[in-house]
């Protein structure tokens, strides 16, 4: 009677790790991936995190959050990464959130996406799960809050998780629109910057960025404070470092770049990733220069980083986006820096694809800042926005592509970029 129970239950267990994969995955997405980044797209998160910038806020009083569908759908599709999550949907209504995320999921004989669709209503103190579909399988809500709540519990054994819920007070559903209510503490977006770092980068990484970032230091600390190198004299040497690691050229291009870019952008890798002080930011004590410009050589740098950590597609955005602002308010829109962004963004895709052992050496070997980049600077630049306008019109047209056909064709000859 045992044995017969005993393969009774294996028979059930068998039956069910069939069926329901069967149930659960599709062969289409519940929600199509996001179209192509666009600037407005960009322009729609700057915006918004202007506007609740935590750095502004006042500590410790009440602020809120206010979204709507559009915002809220384009901050989880642009500027929200989840590993295999190819779209992502928020439905609001009065009371309740209807969110549903398609994951793809490793070539299977069921299907190719995991499609889940999850109803969410306000409660008292928070959020509960009212209703948890996976693909075609729904399963009940109580379990599905449940085994949230279970989570949310084990979450906060974290600090930084801990701090983060302690903050928000309060989320409330309309029609069309999503608030946040929420106490801001300086201190949290310390924790919430090394939480990131702790979730995104492996502990392998983050160990190389270290060894790169002490590098930089040791390569820096000949000149005094203030003074102006040019950027060369740093890239080749930290890569030539990066060349007797004997590791994988993509992964050491990867640690390297991103090293120098931190230390452009003013943020200190051992306070992000070793250290406890309440703040990760340090300005550069020596300025690094591309023809003699800081500028050139921060747009080059950062783009690189940005296009190997962040994809070239939100590096080219970002890119055009700062110059549009200069043209509006700053400096005057610029084609050399914009040229920089591009040859930023060409580096940061070859350095890291299969051309990345060829690009190492070409670094390690650079002397002149023309080994880097093509000389940009009789491009038209500094020009107000009307200036802009009267010679160029609109970005994208006739006029505006002929000079961005030159800067690429540039590009395309020189050996780093090509």
């Amino acid at each position: 009677m045992r044995r017969l129970f005993a393969w009774s239950m294996l028979l059930v267990v068998l039956a069910a790790l069939t069926v329901l994969p069967w149930l659960m995955l599709d062969n289409a997405p519940a929600i199509e991936p996001p179209a192509e980044f666009q600037r407005t797209d960009l322009a729609g998160i700057k915006s918004l995190f202007q506007k609740h910038d935590p750095r502004r806020q006042t500590p410790d009083m009440l602020h809120s959050i206010r979204l709507d569908e559009a915002e809220l759908n384009r901050v989880l599709n642009y500027a929200v990464k989840l590993p295999r999550v190819s779209g992502i949907a928020a439905e609001l209504t009065p009371g309740l959130a209807t969110l549903t995320a398609t994951l793809t999921v490793p070539d299977n004989p069921f299907g190719r996406y995991l499609n889940i669709t999850a109803e969410v209503a306000e409660a008292p103190g928070g959020i509960q799960i009212q209703s948890l579909q996976l693909g075609s399988l729904p399963l009940p809500g109580a379990l599905a809050d449940w085994v949230a709540r279970l989570f949310h519990r084990q979450l906060l054994r974290d600090t930084t998780y801990a701090a983060m819920a302690d903050a928000f007070s309060r989320v409330d559903f309309a029609e069309n629109q999503a608030t946040l209510d929420y106490r801001w503490r300086p201190e949290l977006l310390t924790r919430l910057e090394r939480k990131s770092v702790e979730l995104l980068i492996a502990p392998e990484d983050q160990a190389r960025m270290l060894v790169y970032a002490e590098q930089l230091t040791g390569l820096l600390k000949p000149y005094p404070p203030g003074s102006k190198i040019p950027l060369v004299q740093i890239v080749s040497p930290l890569l030539q470092f990066a060349l007797q690691s004997g590791g994988d050229p993509k992964i050491e291009n990867r640690a390297a770049l991103t090293a120098l870019a931190a230390y452009l952008g003013g943020v200190s890798l051992p306070r992000l990733l070793a250290g406890d002080s309440r703040s990760i930011y340090r300005a550069p004590p020596v300025l690094l220069t591309l023809y003699g410009r800081r500028d050139l050589a921060e747009h080059f740098t950062l783009s690189a980083a940005l296009s190997i950590n962040g994809g070239s597609q939100l590096a080219n955005a970002i890119g055009l986006m700062k110059e549009e602002e200069d043209a509006g308010k700053g400096s005057g829109f610029s084609f050399t820096d914009l040229a920089a962004d591009l040859a930023g963004v060409r580096l940061g895709e070859r350095a890291t694809g299969d051309t990345a052992a060829r690009v190492r050496q070409q670094l390690a070997t650079a002397r002149t800042d023309t080994d880097l980049l093509p000389d940009m600077r009789d491009l038209p630049e500094f020009m107000p926005q009307a200036e802009f306008d009267r010679r160029f019109g609109p970005v994208g047209s006739a006029r505006y592509q002929a000079v961005i056909a030159r800067i690429d064709a540039r590009l395309d000859a020189h050996p780093l970029t090509q």
